[in-house]
């Protein structure tokens, strides 16, 4: 059967010709699909490796956006830090309240500050002091040191009406501001 197949193939040379090129394309197009199938897998890699690039650019923008305003927070705070040691100027900073708000301080004391705790950035200097006022003057003094550019934290506080006097606050402040390490 193999001699009669070798004749005929000799005998139809364009037969022989196109089944060759059949047999050819056959194996062609079987690497082919397996090369698409490869490239396929790899152009998924690579657009999922691509799309986590875009979200890290992404947010690379919102991250420098973001450190430039811690920056400028960090800045702020340490322009507005205290001296521990400069006490006329950190007395100054709430008379300055008082002559704006129309109270009177009766009582200011920086107290010796705390010991830095470990991993506090800040020193904390603590300050008493009793504020005698109308309503709107004291509110105003409270409010003031709330927005004012140096760091307060209130601890205590005691607010009363003077006696004599139904108009007359008087708020007892115990606080403490941020100072320089």
């Amino acid at each position: 059967m193999l001699e009669r197949a070798k004749e005929f193939l000799r005998a139809q040379p364009f037969v022989s010709a196109c089944t060759a090129v059949f047999l050819l394309s056959l194996i062609g197009i079987w690497r082919v699909t397996d090369q698409i199938a490869t490239y396929k897998q790899e152009l998924s890699r690579v657009t999922d490796h691509g799309t986590e690039t875009l979200g890290l650019v992404a947010m690379l923008n919102m991250l420098e956006t973001e450190l430039e305003v811690a920056k400028d927070a960090v800045q702020r705070t340490e322009e507005n830090l205290i001296s521990e040691e400069n006490l006329a100027e950190n007395l100054w900073y709430f008379y300055s309240i008082e002559s704006e708000t129309e109270t009177r301080l009766t009582e200011l004391r920086q107290l010796d500050p705390f010991a830095l705790a470990k991993g506090e950035s800040y020193k904390r200097v603590p300050y008493e002091l009793s504020v005698i006022g109308d309503f709107v003057g004291v509110s105003e003094f409270l409010r003031q040191l709330e927005i004012g550019p140096r760091l307060v934290r209130i601890q205590e506080f005691t607010l009363r009406r003077e006696t004599g006097t139904e108009e007359s606050l008087s708020l007892d402040l115990t606080l403490e501001m941020l100072g320089t390490p």
